[in-house]
């Protein structure tokens, strides 16, 4: 019976780790990162920026740009491409994005998502499974918003300030442009 009872054991323990290998191995990680929440009305354009800084980096950098609103529905995305020293955005349009009618605002906010590069090595110890590996982002871009009148071309306020968020929190649809 002791035999019986250890071999339903050892099945059980594989089977959960073969479920758990299933589930995550597909889903990109990236690092990502969001705004806290604005207001936009009828009139106005929000445009979310992405600078990358290093102008000595050789190679470009590919973040996904998204707006949500304030009950967390996806508006709008998009994957940008940033070559060193200059800039990517996406802009939201009051009118033609979110439709907006005169004295109606809506509140807004921003992520951007960069792909993550994690160690190749892994610790020898058997205890590495219990190891956070640090995982890095692939570039550094600075992001900020900025809502601006679409007649004048006048900034009204920039936002900066971003704060990391997990993974599992955001999930961008990829934009088909």
């Amino acid at each position: 019976m002791l035999r019986y009872a250890q071999r339903i054991c050892v099945f059980m323990v594989a089977a959960a780790g073969m479920y758990a290998q299933t589930t995550a191995p597909n889903m990109p990680v990236t690092d990502t990162r969001t705004s806290g929440a604005v207001g936009i009305a009828l009139g106005q354009t929000a445009r979310f920026n992405v600078l990358r800084p290093n102008e000595t980096a050789t190679t470009t950098c590919s973040a996904v740009l998204t707006y949500f609103d304030g009950a967390g529905t996806q508006l709008k995305t998009s994957t940008v491409t940033v070559a060193p020293g200059t800039v990517g955005y996406l802009d939201l349009f009051s009118d033609a994005d979110l439709a907006l009618a005169i004295n109606q605002r809506k509140q807004i906010r921003v992520t951007v998502a960069v792909p993550v590069a994690t160690p190749s090595a892994t610790p020898p110890s058997t205890t590495s499974s219990l190891i956070k590996v640090k995982e890095v982002p692939i570039c550094r871009l600075i992001p900020t918003l900025e809502i601006f009148d679409e007649v004048t071309g006048k900034t009204s306020f920039v936002v900066g300030g971003f704060h990391r968020i997990a993974d599992e929190t955001v999930t961008p649809t990829p934009a088909v442009n």
